[in-house]
């Protein structure tokens, strides 16, 4: 009898743990906006803050463990890299980081600082690895374990500008969805270009900030998007 691929084995795997996985995306995207209503509470008409959870899909899950180490998942990725057909056991879906993604969007950013000192008081040991770009920060993002029963599973939280974040959406659908050939990475050319977007992204928030503060726009109070 042929021995089953590692490919058959994940998936066995992801699919035995999807209804726990949906159930802790649930649990843990209603205690993030249980945790920030104070937050959104007191939002003024141009503010923003949504939140929004995904469950990595198994194609996923599997071609991003394909790029690590098994023997040390925190080392860089491998986009090239291939699954060790001698090692099968050392690939499990539970060594990824991020089963489960919450990503907080906030408009304007500065929300960011008070929305990253709530959630640290909910997920206190959670491991920081703060979203960069060229070195310069984009995003605040926290990963740990998380169990709505017995057993935790990989789950990683972000903090992002809303214009950041749905440029991210956008990016991933039309790209990394519809363009395979990236999935290695970008070429060096939409490297530059993503970085001319969140510098532009940042510039008009900026600003936007700047003009708001000099309007003294309406206090008026509203809550989640």
């Amino acid at each position: 009898m042929t021995e089953r691929s590692i490919e058959d084995r994940l998936r066995e795997q992801y699919f035995t743990l999807l209804p726990q996985m949906v159930r802790v995306a649930e649990h843990l995207k209603t205690q993030v906006q249980y945790s920030l209503l104070p937050i959104a509470r007191l939002l003024t008409p141009q503010e923003n803050l949504a939140v929004r959870v995904r469950v990595k899909d198994c194609t996923s899950a599997i071609d991003k463990l394909r790029q690590y180490n098994p023997l040390d998942p925190s080392a860089a990725r491998n986009p090239g890299g291939v699954f060790d057909r001698d090692l099968p056991q050392m690939y499990n879906l539970l060594s990824l980081r991020d089963l489960i993604g919450i990503r907080v969007l906030v408009f304007p950013s500065r929300r960011a600082i008070e929305v990253d000192a709530m959630l640290h008081q909910v997920f206190p040991d959670w491991e920081s690895d703060p979203i960069l770009d060229g070195g310069e920060q984009l995003g605040l993002k926290y990963h740990g374990s998380y169990s709505d029963s017995t057993n935790g599973l990989p789950c990683e939280y972000q903090i992002v500008s809303t214009l950041i974040g749905l440029f991210w959406e956008v990016e991933h659908a039309a790209i990394y969805k519809q363009a395979p050939t990236f999935k290695a990475g970008l070429p060096p050319i939409m490297q530059a270009q993503t970085s001319h977007v969140y510098r532009a992204l940042k510039a008009f928030e900026d600003e936007f900030e700047h003009q708001i503060s000099r309007a003294g726009v309406s206090t008026a109070q509203k809550g989640f998007s």
